[in-house]
Parts: C-alpha cells; structure tokens; sequence
C-alpha cells in the first residue's frame, strides 16, 4: 500500500444521550412528549416527578427507561436525573415540549469537537397563533443576546462539563439561566436552528397576556440584585406557566 492509500479513519463513537424529563401533574402531555423522544433514538430517558397525581408517572413509566420520585422542585429534580443517568450527555427536557425527529443529530453536531459543551434549542410554540409565533421569536432573540435560554429549549451539555460546574443551582429562582451563564465560560455553547416545541398550554391557562407579564415580570427581579431573595419565593409560581 502507497503512503497516499491510507486507510480511512474511523468515525467517532455516536455519543450516548441521556434525557432527563421533570413532571409535576402531565399526565395530558407526557405520552407525546417521550414518543417524540423515542422517536429521535435517544439513549435513554429518565422521567423524575415531582409528585403528580393525575396518572402522569402510570403514563411515563410505560415508555420511560427509569422513574424516580420524591424530588419536589423542579431543578432538584434535574439534578436527581443527571444523576443517575448513564450517558455522555445529558439533555433536559421539559415534559410539555415535543422533541424534533432530528433533534439527536442536531446535538452530536453540535458536540463535534471537545471544546464544544453544549446548547439548547430553538424555540418555537405548538400554536398557529401569531402572538405565539412573535413570543417565540423574541425569545430566540433574548436568548442571543444573552439572557437565556431558559429550560424550556431542551439544555443539552456533556455530563462531564454539567457535573465540572456543579449542575443546576437548586438555590436560584432561574438555575437554568445561570447554568447556561457557565456553560458559556466552560467552553462554546450553541444556539442551534433546530427547534422544539412547546406547549402553548399553560399559557392560554393563565392568559396570554398574563402569562407575558408575569414572566418580564420575574426577569426583572431576577436581574435586580436588591430582589434576589424575594424572586426565589417567588420562583415557584412559575413553574406553573413555564
């Protein structure tokens, strides 16, 4: 064999994903929402609820790898998850989302490289709506210039990098935001194009307007220091709109 025949190197290992997926009460969206991800060929998805009682852990156990319970907040429950997950990384996804067919290809393209870390989704609603159409763009917006994005774009990030920075901040109103914040220092985090799907459910619950409100509302406590403490008592009411 010439020097110029070299054998062709061989593809990486595809990356083991592990999906961590909170619930509290889901028990209408739950089934669509692990379909989505079985569909995408993740590795393995762990369901961690936060106490349901309206069928929601009947509904998971039947298509998740693993269930836990007793975990009431919704990032002690992500970090339960990260946990006992067995893959290389780690995806959390809201159980109200729907997961893109390509959605698995999306993130090993992402992570191509070792000083890639991680990223999140495009947002967009499950909504024909215009006003739902405009709220998820100015999201994609916030998010690039970056404040954001929040748990409901599907975070994804190596588990070795999540467990270096010390996973999610149970203590902060928007641990999510913040984990992204180190991410950001731990290496390059990608806004992908391909987008998941959220549920516009919550938010014609409340009202659209109120829903809007509440959120700005808590982003700036969130971003005033001398409200710091009052935005974590408060935090928990917005897992209900979320």
């Amino acid at each position: 064999m010439s020097g110029t025949d070299l054998p062709p190197s061989p593809s990486p290992a595809p990356l083991r994903i592990s999906v961590i997926v909170p619930t509290l009460n889901e028990a209408d969206g739950v089934g669509r929402c692990l379909a989505s991800l079985r569909a995408a060929a993740v590795d393995e998805i762990i369901v961690v609820d936060g106490g349901s009682h309206d069928g929601t852990l009947e509904r998971a156990r039947a298509q998740a790898d693993r269930v836990f319970e007793g975990e009431s907040d919704l990032f002690a429950q992500l970090n339960r998850g990260a946990r006992e997950a067995t893959g290389e990384v780690l995806l959390f996804h809201y159980a109200d989302v729907l997961f893109p067919a390509g959605g698995r290809s999306a993130i090993e393209g992402a992570l191509q490289t070792p000083d890639r870390c991680g990223g999140a989704f495009r947002l967009v609603f499950a909504s024909p709506e215009r006003r739902y159409r405009v709220t998820a763009c100015l999201a994609n917006l916030r998010n690039r210039c970056g404040i954001g994005p929040f748990g409901d774009q599907s975070i994804f990030v190596r588990a070795a990098v999540f467990a270096e920075v010390g996973g999610f901040q149970e203590a902060l109103a928007f641990a999510d935001h913040a984990l992204v914040r180190r991410l950001h220092r731990a290496g390059r985090f990608t806004l992908l194009e391909t987008a998941v799907q959220a549920s516009a459910r919550r938010w014609e619950q409340l009202g659209f307007f109120r829903t809007l409100a509440f959120h700005y509302g808590m982003y700036v406590r969130y971003f005033a220091p001398l409200q710091q403490a009052r935005t974590r008592a408060k935090a928990r009411e917005l897992r209900t709109v979320r």
